[in-house]
């Protein structure tokens, strides 16, 4: 396991399927990532009890517990995207609506980059964050990214697109 004195990373468990039921099907969040339609519990149940493993999947789903709170669960970080050649991911996270804003993103976003360039051997990491999200904007320089640049019309959300900051965590 993956932890600090407040938070830990750790493998999905049968057990997240019902938090995990609750993240992925708030339909409002989905421009956020790449769901175009609902989860069944099923499906989280089957993935929740199933093997992953990053370098055949190319992406990484762990959860993030509080230890401060009798280790509750309160939402997940991913790697996607994972380039092996040239040592990089994508970082996506998601916290349940109730525990925003408690620093609990902060904290997984730096254990994460702990693992991603100390375990792993990665080089980069990369998110995208919508222009309009400042919370995840702030979130993302607090925790060492760099944003580089802006990609234009870059996800469609209601009726318009919307640009996107490429970010960017690198280490030498």
């Amino acid at each position: 396991m993956l932890e600090n004195e407040t938070h830990r990373l750790r493998a999905v468990e049968p057990t997240d399927a019902e938090l995990l039921y609750r993240i992925e099907n708030k339909s409002d969040e989905w421009w956020l990532g790449s769901n175009l339609a609902p989860f069944s519990r099923a499906t989280l149940e089957h993935y929740a009890t199933g093997k992953h493993d990053l370098w055949s999947d190319l992406q990484l789903r762990m959860m993030i517990e509080d230890k401060r709170n009798s280790s509750t669960c309160i939402g997940a970080i991913d790697l996607y995207q994972l380039d092996p050649r040239n040592r990089r991911a994508g970082v996506g996270i998601a916290i349940d609506a109730e525990e925003r804003r408690n620093g609990h993103a902060l904290a997984a976003l730096k254990m994460l980059s702990d693992y991603s360039f100390g375990h792993l051997g990665l080089h980069q990491l990369w998110a995208e964050v919508p222009r309009g999200n400042g919370e995840s904007l702030e979130l993302f320089k607090r925790a060492g990214f760099e944003q580089k640049g802006t990609m234009n019309d870059w996800i469609w959300h209601g009726d318009a697109w919307h640009d996107a900051f490429w970010m960017q965590k690198i280490v030498s």
